[in-house]
């Protein structure tokens, strides 16, 4: 089995915590829901408390600095498998026990069209079924553009013309 990614806390406790509180906003396409990804957390996050207003919480600053090189700043997480509108992931002590940076972060997951910077797809969501041994790894699904009726109909008939060119050509 892997490892676990996530365990169900009580959230009155979590809002009870007096330690600094970051959040961070992302966004990753529709056809990510339940994978998981992992996310480089900027140097800097605004506090989750007052929304970067200012606070007791961290200062009057509006914000909280993560310290560490980006590989120090990576968190793994895995969506949830329903992406409609935003949804926010808390995670408690996401650098380490350590307890460098901020005690939660916030993750503010939105779909959209593309992921954002920092954002990296790692593994497909877990399917009902367990997979087949030796089975190849789903690849993410990303919205693909439909075409139009009539626009299918005139790539249709511009495909037809070049052909018959190129056999007027080759049959000279």
């Amino acid at each position: 089995m892997g490892e676990a990614l996530s365990r169900v806390l009580d959230p009155a406790a979590l809002d009870a915590c007096d330690k600094p509180r970051g959040r961070h906003v992302i966004e990753v396409p529709r056809g990510w829901a339940g994978a998981v990804v992992e996310v480089v957390i900027p140097a800097r996050v605004t506090c989750a408390r007052c929304d970067g207003g200012g606070c007791d919480g961290c200062g009057r600053r509006g914000g909280h600095r993560v310290p560490g090189d980006p590989t120090a700043r990576l968190v793994r997480v895995r969506l949830p498998s329903e992406m409609e509108g935003r949804v926010v992931l808390r995670i408690l002590r996401p650098f380490g026990e350590e307890g460098v940076g901020i005690a939660q972060l916030h993750l503010e997951a939105r779909a959209g069209a593309a992921a954002s910077a920092g954002v990296t797809w790692c593994e497909a969501a877990a399917l009902e079924e367990p997979r087949a041994e030796g089975a190849e790894r789903a690849e993410p699904r990303v919205p693909v553009p439909r075409l139009g009726a009539r626009k299918a109909a005139a790539y249709a008939t511009i495909a037809v013309a070049l052909a018959a060119l190129v056999a007027f050509v080759v049959g000279r």
